[in-house]
């Protein structure tokens, strides 16, 4: 890390560009290497308690996103790229930096086809069930993971919210979220220097 430079001060995605950055560089340099995870955390964050600070804080990440793939895209299909560069370098770039720009036109088109009859109410719901169904699946089987990985919760009614809290989000907030993401992609493709912004802290206790 020390050798890479640490934290960089030139994106808002540090933390992510590090990683990004010592997969590029220890690839590529043909060395064995191992960047572990930690699923205990020792301390706690603060989730956005507005929208408008949640707003900014997902135009932030996609931005952070954008620009560390952009620096460190030497590790993209490179012959020594390994799983970081042939399967996990690809995926992020294809389903997290250009997702919110396929999913937001993918909802434009179909609804201007359907206002302008040039596709039919059956073609309009086949459309909505599977892009919704696909956000179902993803959000149930993240929830599922984590618990058979870790099982942090342990009353059911935890996981009967958690679950309903799943289904519910792919009804709206998922298409919103992927609005503010697109917004940050727009703003790193124009270019200009990305800031923080104002992130509210009220100080609540994990416990």
């Amino acid at each position: 890390m020390r050798r890479e430079g640490g934290y960089r001060g030139d994106t808002v995605g540090e933390d992510m560009e590090l990683v990004v950055r010592l997969h590029r560089t220890l690839r590529l340099e043909g060395k064995r290497y191992r960047i572990t995870f930690l699923p205990d955390p020792v301390c706690w964050t603060e989730a956005p308690e507005d929208w408008r600070t949640l707003q900014n804080q997902r135009i932030r990440w996609q931005r952070g996103l954008a620009e560390s793939l952009m620096m460190n895209r030497r590790l993209l299909f490179h012959p020594k790229g390994g799983a970081a560069g042939w399967l996990a370098f690809p995926f992020m770039v294809v389903f997290e930096w250009l997702g919110p720009l396929l999913e937001v036109l993918g909802y434009g088109l179909m609804a201007f086809f359907f206002l302008t009859q040039m596709i039919s109410p059956a073609a309009l719901g086949a459309f909505l069930l599977a892009a919704i169904g696909f956000g179902l699946l993803l959000s149930v089987n993240a929830l599922l993971l984590e618990e058979l990985s870790f099982h942090l919760y342990e009353r059911p009614s935890q996981l009967v919210v958690l679950f309903l809290m799943a289904v519910v989000e792919n009804f709206g907030y998922r298409q919103l979220n992927s609005v503010w993401r697109l917004i940050g992609l727009v703003r790193w493709a124009l270019g200009g220097k990305a800031h923080w912004g104002e992130m509210k802290r009220i100080g609540r206790g994990a416990g």
